[in-house]
This record gives structure tokens, sequence and C-alpha cells, in this order.
């Protein structure tokens, strides 16, 4: 049971960041707030775009969906938390969060130079 916990707690740190950035890029897009580098960054999860009059949301689903992603970063914030206060090894942990941080990023910006990976 301790390895397992072991696990959850350094699979949580290496992919917490990237969970953020999935809730709050959702809020933006849910909010329908647009710039040039929230568009961008947009891409990342979202390779269509359906640009029809017809959509399925309303302003209940639409205040559900920001209820939701506040939430969960909340608790993916806690989360972290948790792991760096109450994990085995507070450096294993900061290491997985550095790393969830860092590797997301430079694969963005080796996309953004163009190379095929």
């Amino acid at each position: 049971m301790q390895k397992l916990r072991s696990l959850h707690l350094y699979l949580g740190c290496v992919f917490a960041p990237l969970l953020l950035f999935f809730a709050i890029s959702g809020i933006w897009q849910t909010l329908g707030l647009h710039s040039h580098l929230l568009d961008r960054l947009s891409t990342i999860h979202t390779s269509h775009q359906l640009k029809t009059n017809d959509g399925l949301s309303g302003f209940v689903l639409m205040m559900f969906v920001l209820v939701m992603a506040v939430s969960f970063i909340a608790t993916t914030i806690l989360g972290i938390a948790l792991a760096i206060k109450y994990g085995r090894s507070r450096r294993a942990a900061f290491y997985c969060l550095i790393f969830g941080v860092v590797f997301p990023c430079v694969l963005v910006l080796i996309r953004m130079f163009g190379v095929r990976i």
C-alpha cells in the first residue's frame, strides 16, 4: 500500500501542472476570453474549432463548468500541498512538480520552432 501511495503522490505532482493548465484554459474558453496568446495556448489541447451558432451550451451549463473548473483548480492545489507536506520525500515531490512544469513547456517550445516530435 505504501508503494501505491508513493506512486500516486509522484504521478500527481508530475501531472498537476498540466491538469491546472487544462482547467484554467477551460475557464478562458468558457468565458470566451480571446487574445492571440490565449488562442495560441488553446491549440495545445483543441486541434479543431467548431464555429456554429447552434451550440449546446447555455448559461446554467456554463456556470456549472466554471464552478467545476474552479473546484478542480482548488483541489489540485490542495493535493500538491498535501503531497509536499505529508509525502515520504519532499524533495522528490518538488522534483516531480518541477518536471511536470518544465517537460510540457519544453515540448511546446520545440513544437513552436517547427520540430516534429
